[in-house]
């Protein structure tokens, strides 16, 4: 090492100290070799005043073991169906891991302890069939975990969740990774594989904004299962307020440092514009919602919403924000029979309005959509009909899909708005 590269990699220890980093390990990177320098790398990122929060998969090990048992697996990635062998396999699998991994940390003395932080809920009914076992994740106790930081302890996180009656769940560790940095404003997740993105010639791209990366999981099914998780998570973290998400290889001995201290580091990054951020809106901003929209009812490219009507279905409405202003929304209004949902008040700032935004919020609201079981998402429009058309909507005279009194609300405010609809 020379002096300059040195000094490059000063300019970034005022950066990252006091942050919290999240680094998601793959069971077979601490099955490898590899393993000893990612546990060095920890020790100098805790020297630098860095907080770390070790989350990891255990899919190696719980195929190992399955293996060894003769138990034929009905998933081991914590994505499917979590039946009652594989469950048992796979918490045994996990408690040795967890364990062997507090070990390993104390050799480089890194002070560590178990977090139990998640509550999930089983992951029910997907596309038709009971997941079983498996859970998503409803909270994550962040308190507990910036305790652990606080006395200078690293939380490890294992893929495991439990309901409310106290029924332990398996997860998926990509998703907790993703869930833990959000809950605790963390500034980076880390996802250490075997694999490098780039390794597998299917994209030649190193820098990715969120919604790029998803793009390139939907158009690449090829992408190997683990891969295209991370990636998917890895863009959600990012829309969620998770500045940078890195995706590395353990194969690199400098995976974690040279990404971290390097301008053009080694793994693949997804990254969000630190003046563009699309959330969940608040409480707080009913009123903005209301006068950003107010031009639009003006010029009837909107139905009129009150302050009142807005901040009553506020938990339904997406923002997307520049530089701390909110410059364009959208509403996702779930059917009761929960089947499908509308999308509504689709709106961009005029002076915005070229920039893509508009799609960044429809992406989103299919992404909603989505995660509360729709499989179909519906619109009333007339000025944006062509816009959404262009988004994958197609035209519909179906207006069975919109509750009584939708229709009945369609039929008085006279607008012949027209019905797309979007399956999903």
């Amino acid at each position: 090492m020379n002096f300059s590269d040195l000094r490059a990699i000063l300019q970034y220890v005022p950066q990252f100290r006091g942050r919290t980093f999240v680094v998601a390990l793959d069971g077979a990177v601490i099955e490898s070799s590899d393993f000893s320098n990612i546990l060095l790398d920890l020790a100098v990122l805790r020297s630098l005043n860095v907080k770390v929060v070790l989350v990891h998969g255990a899919a190696a090990q719980i195929a190992a073991l399955a293996h060894k048992r003769s138990v034929t697996l009905s998933n081991s990635d914590g994505i499917g169906v979590t039946d009652e062998a594989t469950l048992e396999v796979s918490m045994d699998a996990i408690s040795r891991l967890s364990n062997a991994l507090l070990q390993s940390l104390t050799t480089v003395r890194i002070n560590a302890a178990t977090a139990n932080a998640i509550h999930a809920h089983p992951a029910g009914i997907i596309r038709g069939v009971d997941q079983g076992f498996t859970g998503t994740v409803e909270k994550i106790e962040a308190g507990v975990l910036q305790g652990f930081l606080d006395q200078d302890i690293l939380p490890v996180v294992p893929p495991v969740g439990f309901d409310s009656d106290g029924q332990m769940l398996r997860l998926n560790s990509d998703a907790i990774a993703r869930e833990v940095a959000v809950a605790l404003g963390a500034s980076k997740i880390l996802f250490v594989s075997r694999e490098a993105l780039h390794d597998l010639r299917i994209g030649q791209d190193r820098q990715w904004d969120a919604e790029s990366a998803s793009h390139f999981v939907t158009t690449h099914p090829e992408l190997p299962a683990g891969m295209a998780s991370k990636l998917h998570h890895g863009s959600r973290a990012t829309r969620d307020g998770v500045p940078r998400v890195h995706l590395l290889s353990s194969r690199n001995p400098d995976a974690l440092l040279g990404e971290l201290f390097s301008n053009e580091g080694v793994g693949t990054m997804i990254y969000s514009d630190a003046y563009q951020r699309i959330r969940q809106a608040a409480h707080s901003d009913a009123d903005a919602i209301y006068l950003l929209i107010s031009r639009a009812v003006e010029d009837e490219e909107l139905i009129e919403r009150s302050r009142a009507e807005i901040l009553a279905a506020i938990q339904d409405y997406i923002v997307l924000e520049i530089d701390g202003n909110i410059v364009g929304t959208v509403a996702v209004h779930p059917h009761p029979e929960g089947d499908r949902a509308e999308l509504a008040c689709l709106y961009v700032k005029r002076g915005h309005t070229t920039r893509g935004y508009g799609r960044t919020l429809v992406s989103a609201a299919v992404e909603r959509a989505r995660d509360i079981g729709c499989k179909r998402l519906f619109a009333l429009s007339t000025q944006a009909a062509g816009y959404l058309e262009m988004q994958g909507f197609a035209r519909s005279d179906n207006f069975s899909l919109l509750t009584a009194d939708r229709r009945e609300k369609w039929a008085e405010n006279r607008r012949n708005a027209l019905l797309l609809v979007r399956d999903l």
